[in-house]
């Protein structure tokens, strides 16, 4: 029982340990504000031309011409899979400006007014879920797992991310990113070799349809039509017995078929933009968030150089000691 009320003793102590800790730390947190406010008090007019300054350069980065939007678009793959178009795309996402070989415009054959605009380049892939062939989810943060395998990446779909300067720009670009792709010797050869299989198998189809339409002839049934009554194995059949039906296997191939010409009449190149890219209304960062973000800025810059002042020389006669 002693034992018992000893625990509960040292629960309450170890909670009042907590809580006298917190309660430390947020005074030890208002002190430090207030000693900044002061410090910023002291040099309010160093203060206020910081922050002017950090305000006036947010409202110019701020301005139409240097803000960033984004476009995406979701490509369908004809023939090649998911992770070999990743793998063409690195070369436009790792491109680099600081030599010609590497730089956008030298890939996509652009012209630097407009390759300068394009900020960047990213692929996802497009997640699966139940690998029933739809795509549900892009992967925007690189983490499904491999080990997942009943909701995979799709093979047949990409999502691509551009952030722009210049939208208007865009349709002149979406046409060299494509042909970047659709002139790729892999993803032509993987291309033309499922083309050319889906022709072979809507052959093949058509032929079954016409050997099926065939055993649905009247001609098929006609064999017994005249024999009321027969003998087989060693069992009397008084009238027809059994009528074999072809709709089931019919409806079948029908419906295999169309799905092959539908995916026949999409193949019109290796990657196809269906929407093209799509462009976000709403900029990455607007004139109010630039404003933020410098004048935190600008509030750090006028904290240290208020310190620096008053410190000053502790600071000059540190340096110059030997």
């Amino acid at each position: 029982m002693e034992e018992k009320k000893q625990n509960e003793i040292n629960l309450l102590d170890l909670m009042q340990m907590f809580f006298r800790g917190l309660k430390k730390c947020g005074v030890s947190l208002l002190n430090l504000l207030g000693n900044t406010l002061r410090l910023l008090y002291r040099h309010k007019t160093l203060t206020c031309i910081v922050l002017a300054i950090g305000i006036a350069f947010g409202y110019y980065s701020g301005r139409p011409a240097n803000r960033v939007f984004h476009a995406e678009a979701m490509a369908i793959l004809n023939g090649s899979v998911a992770q070999t178009v990743k793998e063409v795309s690195r070369q436009l996402e790792n491109a680099s400006q600081l030599s010609d070989f590497t730089s956008l415009s030298a890939k996509l054959d652009l012209p630097d007014s407009i390759a300068r605009n394009i900020i960047s380049i990213e692929s996802f892939y497009v997640i699966d879920f139940l690998a029933d062939g739809t795509p549900d989810k892009v992967d925007f943060s690189h983490r499904h797992s491999w080990t997942d395998t009943l909701n995979v990446r799709a093979r047949n779909r990409l999502f691509f991310r551009v952030r722009t300067r210049d939208v208007s720009q865009l349709p002149v670009f979406e046409e060299a990113f494509l042909n970047h792709f659709n002139t790729n010797s892999q993803l032509l050869g993987a291309f033309n070799a499922r083309k050319g299989n889906l022709v072979q198998e809507i052959q093949i189809l058509n032929s079954e349809l016409v050997r099926l339409d065939s055993l649905a002839e009247i001609s098929y049934f006609e064999a017994f039509t005249n024999q009321q009554i027969v003998f087989r194995e060693n069992a009397l059949l008084v009238g027809e017995q059994r009528k074999q039906m072809l709709h089931r296997e019919f409806a079948i191939v029908q419906d295999r078929k169309t799905w092959r010409e539908l995916e026949f009449a999409h193949f019109t190149a290796p990657v196809v933009l269906p929407t093209g890219f799509i462009v976000s209304p709403q900029p990455e960062k607007g004139r109010i968030r630039y404003m933020a973000t410098y004048f935190f800025i600008g509030l750090v810059v006028a904290i240290s150089l208020s310190l620096f002042i008053e410190h000053r020389k502790r600071i000059l006669n540190y340096l110059q000691t030997k």
